[in-house]
């Protein structure tokens, strides 16, 4: 569409060329006239004239296919003038109609469609442009989008009239803008003419502009939501406000409005049911006297996981070690603490556990029955301290630690070639200074192919002895600190630098890692999110892994999705290294979908939910703002018109000296593309062949 319309070319120049050399057309007047000359030399059964006509032939024949094999190009040059370009860039929101009444509204539609029409009259080459894209005629224009960018609309023009003739955009808009990046400092390199639409007069109002509520919560939890109303004129006023599940109503309050185009807010604190994705419906009950209740409901989706990670901190005896510990693991919303200190836990901890955490453990004692069986098939973490090693090494499938009944005291040094997970680089300097900690002296042995996260370093002499190492098995992780003593590490942290925000998130991402079961299926199937809006496509990520567990693509995929009401829509794709499978125009709510593949001969499936959530961000605000229009204008050099001066603008744009510019437009087309050439060596052929043949011969 943007493409710059012309006038008649008023030049053009014609060349012909080839990939080789001029003087191969030379050989090719030389083979025709060759071959012709054999052929025709001999004596014909026709007299001599007929003889020079069919060599004539002959040599035209054959000196047009060779020329031809060489592949020559017809060069075409066009030189033109280009028309002045006008864009008039239409903001289509759903704002603009609610502004007006239906009558009013229809009658904006024609002097803007007037407009349209005066421009084209000026002899401009006018384009359409709305937030979507162009249009061949404004009548074509939709006052339906949820959203308005005003930014992205110039930019876009902008570039795409790049070296062009564009010598304006004229912006009808209310100059309410509520996505993306602010207009208000933009430099461009075109004029706007802002038509400002509209009622910039406040009018009396409730909407919900927001909700905030966590995104995640955990089933049996409860958890809190805010719903922000924004008053405009109902001050000292009380409303309603209800929050509904499924169409039901939950829960309910009133709320006394406080000052006049201000936010106040409502708390509500709900329970989870099951796991899924769950759809709270929030409405503030109309008022009398509301211009419009179109933006008192809003909807929120949550992800209602099934259950806490559960982390079982075993220990010899209480340590500051597990303080620091449990103080890393409480930050994290999704985990759940157990703890059994031997000879003091009389109740045994319930399971199954994601992850084992063994302080000095085992001791001298046997291990409980039920701890021994947990740790069999769970992750697990050592904490060796410097006795009992031999029982340690029995259980841990890391290291194998040995002492000449002596202790050392080292400090922690960062492997700089760990690639597990990401280390913050002002940590790793910081943890050059870290008081030391106590470990066994004496040899050790790697058990398995390990992952070494921290070195042991004595003073400033760094050592290949592992202080932290990592192991990751088919059906299992572990990890083995050799020593005890890091809660100093967390104490520096909050004395020196205020926070232990870095330590805890050293030892919480080694938390997460471990606590985290390898995905070993060959067929995944995810959405890149949970939450989508209904002017976004809904992407899925998928995976196809063969026997040797190596990425593989070309698979066909079958998806069905489901809506809250059980209807359900099926698909089909490939599955691409490059793309992911994206899927556009569902309605708002709650999805789940099921994908299915087959992958080395059996039909691998899975599953998932999403929710799409309505854009509704015209609803919230509908008061038009005008100063915003006459800045982008004044910025660009342009003039900012009221409704009533359409006719103003079209004055504007023609006392704008904007001649046409010359350009030209080279086009190179392969001959041998010209069914015209083809037609030609038929007929020569077939003259040839006529000719002899009445003759009376071949």
């Amino acid at each position: 569409m943007t493409s710059a319309q012309v006038i008649q070319p008023f030049l053009a120049k014609i060349s012909l060329q080839t990939t080789g050399s001029a003087w191969f057309i030379a050989l090719c007047i030389l083979g025709g006239a060759v071959y012709a000359f054999i052929l025709y030399s001999k004596e014909t059964p026709w007299n001599k004239s007929v003889n020079r006509v069919l060599a004539t032939i002959r040599f035209v024949l054959a000196t047009l296919v060779f020329f031809l094999l060489l592949g020559p190009l017809l060069n075409q040059t066009e030189y033109f003038f280009e028309k002045p370009i006008v864009v008039l860039a239409v903001d289509n929101s759903a704002s603009l109609p609610s502004a007006y009444d239906s009558t009013d509204f229809e009658l904006l539609k024609s002097k803007i469609d007037r407009l349209s029409s005066q421009l084209s009259d000026l002899d401009y080459d006018l384009k359409v442009r709305n937030l979507e894209g162009y249009s061949s005629s404004f009548r074509q224009v939709s006052f339906d989008q949820d959203a308005t960018n005003l930014q992205a609309l110039l930019k876009n023009i902008e570039q795409e009239f790049e070296q062009q003739n564009l010598i304006g955009v004229v912006l009808t808009s209310d100059g309410i803008h509520n996505y993306g990046l602010s207009p208000e400092f933009m430099n461009l390199n075109y004029p706007v003419y802002s038509v400002a639409l509209g009622d910039t007069v406040p009018i009396k109002d409730l909407s919900l502009k927001g909700i905030n509520y966590n995104k995640v919560v955990y089933e049996g939890n409860r958890f809190p939501l805010i719903a922000e109303i924004y008053n405009n004129g109902f001050v000292n006023e009380t409303v309603e406000v209800n929050v509904l599940k499924n169409g039901t109503l939950i829960d309910q309050k009133s709320l006394l409005l406080k000052g006049d185009q201000q936010v106040n807010s409502v708390e509500f604190i709900l329970d989870t049911e099951k796991a899924g994705i769950e759809n709270y419906t929030v409405r503030i009950v109309p008022k009398e006297g509301e211009s419009t209740d179109l933006n008192n409901q809003r909807n929120a989706f949550l992800e209602v996981v099934e259950s806490k990670q559960k982390i079982l901190i075993a220990a010899l005896s209480p340590h500051p070690d597990i303080k620091a510990i449990r103080s890393v693991i409480d930050k994290s919303e999704g985990t759940e603490t157990s703890l059994y200190l031997e000879g003091i836990t009389t109740d045994i901890p319930e399971g199954p556990f994601d992850l084992i955490i063994m302080h000095r453990l085992p001791g001298f004692n046997d291990l409980p029955q039920w701890l021994s069986n947990a740790l069999n098939t769970t992750n697990s973490w050592f904490i060796t301290g410097t006795d009992y090693l031999d029982n340690i090494n029995a259980l841990n499938e890391v290291v194998e630690l040995s002492t000449f009944g002596q202790t050392d005291q080292v400090g922690p040094n960062v492997n700089p070639n760990f690639e597990l997970f990401e280390i913050d680089e002002d940590l790793q300097s910081r943890m050059t200074d870290y008081p030391p900690v106590i470990v066994p002296y004496g040899r050790f042995s790697y058990k398995q192919a390990v992952d070494v996260l921290l070195y042991q370093m004595v003073g400033s002499v760094t050592t290949q002895r592992p202080l932290l190492a990592i192991y990751n098995s088919d059906d299992k992780k572990s990890a083995v600190f050799a020593g005890s003593g890091f809660w100093k590490w967390r104490l520096q942290e909050s004395g020196l630098n205020q926070d232990p925000e870095m330590y805890d998130e050293l030892f919480g991402k080694l938390i997460q890692y471990l606590t985290t079961k390898d995905d070993k299926r060959n067929f995944r199937v995810s959405t890149t999110s949970n939450e989508y809006f209904d002017n976004e496509g809904v992407e899925f990520s998928t995976e196809i892994y063969n026997e040797l567990f190596e990425k593989v693509y070309d698979y066909d995929v079958d998806l069905t999705i489901t809506d809250a009401e059980g209807i359900s829509q099926e698909f089909n794709y490939v599955n691409s290294a490059s793309t992911n499978y994206t899927l556009s125009g569902l309605a708002p709510g709650i999805y789940r979908f099921s994908a299915s593949a087959s992958v080395a001969g059996k039909r691998e499936t899975a599953q998932g939910t999403f929710s799409i959530e309505r854009l509704a961000l015209e609803d919230i605000n509908i008061t038009a703002n005008h100063q915003l229009m006459k800045t982008i204008s004044s910025n660009s050099g342009g003039q900012f018109f009221e409704e009533e001066s359409l006719d103003d603008v079209v004055e504007a744009l023609s006392a704008v000296d904007a001649p046409s510019i010359a350009r030209s437009d080279e086009k190179l087309r392969l001959i041998l593309n010209n069914p015209l050439w083809l037609l030609l060596l038929i007929l020569l052929v077939s003259v040839e062949w006529f000719v002899r043949k009445y003759n009376g011969s071949y």
